[in-house]
């Protein structure tokens, strides 16, 4: 199903650095997937400033590696609008790599070489206001979290959050206890799962008493 022409659909925004990657996406979105992008830049802060202020529903930021110019760009999409889905096209699929991308606020993560399919599949579900991300980014994290002392990096909130989720405190209760709204904490969950490649709690518990971070 088309995601909108004309001036109807979601506004949907696409960050790259080069105009050419920009022009290539613009015409696979049209002509694969039925999506307009309605809003284009590169990577400059004033651009990016500038189609923020469009309020997008999805960013698409195709990139080829996970390099602080990109992340910085990410991380200012993120602050600037929490609401907006962001979602990364990427060559990197090193497992350093992709655990780069890992510690950027995202809510998807699709590989070139995935193909026009997954690529489909991931902005249906980001405009549904879901997650995905292709296997090998989840496989990637979840055997880098299997390796004792070697956990993703996690921000302060997430750390502090995990042992509480692993011990099966409730997420409003655990929201009560950090003195965050229950919005936010669950902000803090989705990145914390995403981060350690698990998809439950069952498997966030397993990990937690791997890891040491509770007692089983």
């Amino acid at each position: 199903m088309p995601y909108g022409n004309g001036n109807s659909g979601p506004v949907i925004y696409l960050l790259a650095q080069h105009a050419l990657d920009r022009a290539a996406y613009r015409a696979l979105l049209a002509a694969e997937l039925g999506c307009r992008v309605t809003v284009e830049s590169g990577l400059a802060p004033t651009s990016v400033w500038a189609a923020m202020r469009t309020n997008p529903a999805l960013v698409i930021v195709a990139a080829d590696s996970p390099q602080h110019p990109v992340c910085d760009v990410v991380h200012m999409v993120a602050r600037l609008r929490p609401e907006t889905r962001i979602l990364i096209v990427t060559d990197a699929s090193r497992p350093g790599q992709i655990e780069a991308w890992s510690r950027c606020p995202l809510h998807g993560y699709v590989a070139k070489d995935d193909g026009v399919d997954e690529l489909r599949v991931a902005v249906r579900a980001l405009l549904d206001g879901r997650e995905h991300y292709s296997a090998a980014f989840a496989d990637a994290l979840t055997r880098a979290a299997a390796r004792p002392g070697n956990m993703p990096p996690l921000s302060p909130r997430e750390t502090e959050l995990l042992p509480l989720l692993a011990r099966g405190v409730t997420l409003r209760d655990a929201a009560g206890e950090m003195g965050v709204s229950y919005k936010t904490a669950d902000g803090y969950r989705s990145s914390l799962l995403r981060k350690l490649g698990v998809h439950d709690r069952v498997q966030l518990a397993r990990l937690a008493i791997r890891q040491r971070i509770i007692d089983p």
